[in-house]
């Protein structure tokens, strides 16, 4: 069966709303300092005093600069569980405005570059098949997830990231909620996430296509 396709325009019009709503939120203090003024009452005359003693300054411990996370490309994705270790297929948007889908249909898990990448702050979206002219795929497992469940995505330097599964839930194809699946509004700001989608449920009365879809988020762990 092939992977339905997406459409992005909601979801990037309900994505851009809660983007913007993250970016004007927050707790941010930088524009919030008031400028000590000096007393009033104050004597003006400066009275003297002995000469001070020299004290040795003390130099401020340089920080640790971060390490920038690795920009290049993803190169595997593992689920030990369901022994899945597939290679990664990029993917992006289609002519018609569709999130595409894995073409080497059997063996390749999808990673949407146009959203975020692993390693860095944000929510990397990965799709793939349950089945494909009947032989199963990379994700015909997914809907069977429990919470802990690991997952590990491979970078192209071979830096290995490893998830663990905090949810899944289930929607009809019609309703999908793709701009929270894509940016969800409730990840916390120090945290990354992978969120991985497929087909489930029953069959359509076509029998070709599935009427719904299996969303399973994983946080980072190391």
């Amino acid at each position: 069966m092939n992977l339905p396709r997406f459409s992005p325009l909601a979801a990037l019009l309900a994505g851009a709303v809660v983007f913007v709503a993250a970016a004007c939120g927050g707790d941010d203090k930088d524009g919030e300092a008031v400028a000590q003024t000096p007393d009033a009452t104050a004597t003006a005359t400066a009275t003297p005093s002995a000469t001070a003693t020299a004290t040795p300054t003390q130099v401020p411990p340089t920080a640790t600069p971060t390490a920038t996370p690795f920009a290049g490309k993803v190169a595997r994705f593992s689920m030990p569980r369901f022994g899945i270790d597939a290679p990664i297929e990029e993917l992006g948007l289609t002519a018609d405005n569709y999130m595409d889908t894995p073409k080497d249909t059997n063996r390749s898990v999808g990673w949407y570059h146009i959203y975020d990448r692993p390693g860095w702050d944000g929510n990397a979206i990965f799709s793939a098949h349950v089945y494909y002219h009947n032989v199963p795929a990379p994700f015909v497992n997914l809907a069977k997830s429990v919470e802990g469940d690991q997952v590990s995505v491979t970078m192209e330097n071979g830096q290995v990231y490893t998830y663990e599964v905090i949810s899944k839930a289930r929607y009809h194809r019609d309703t999908i909620p793709m701009g929270e699946i894509i940016w969800p509004p409730n990840r916390p700001a120090n945290e990354q996430w992978i969120t991985m989608i497929t087909c489930g449920g029953e069959l359509d009365s076509t029998g070709q296509e599935y009427v719904s879809r299996d969303v399973v988020v994983a946080k980072r762990i190391s």
